[in-house]
């Protein structure tokens, strides 16, 4: 199960560690995910918040599950799909995915 305590700095820390697993610079992966570098550097600083697309445009850049980066570890896991694919047997992942985005995100997030 994914604990909400401390999911920022563990989000912040695996991105930053897929980057360099990947010898990418920040303006690259800023690319890649669609924002601007300057975004990049304030998202790895912890002065701005990853948004719920932007994760899943990471995952999907670095083909690892969206769980892996929120839990910061290489475990195995579902890859969301920004198209909305999702295969229903990850049905309970899925929910818990919604309950970390809102807890990350305050209450008013949604994920759908």
């Amino acid at each position: 199960m994914v604990s909400v305590s401390g999911t920022k700095e563990r989000v912040v820390e695996r991105v930053v560690q897929l980057r360099h697993e990947h010898s990418l610079s920040q303006k690259q992966l800023a690319a890649a995910i669609g924002i601007d570098p300057s975004s990049m550097n304030r998202i790895e600083k912890g002065e701005r918040a990853i948004s719920v697309a932007e994760l899943v445009r990471a995952s999907e850049f670095f083909a690892v599950s969206t769980e892996s980066i929120l839990r910061g570890d290489e475990s195995s896991g579902v890859l969301f799909r920004i198209e909305g694919h999702v295969n229903p047997s990850i049905d309970e992942s899925l929910r818990l995915f919604r309950g970390v985005i809102r807890d990350y995100f305050g209450a008013r997030a949604t994920v759908s």
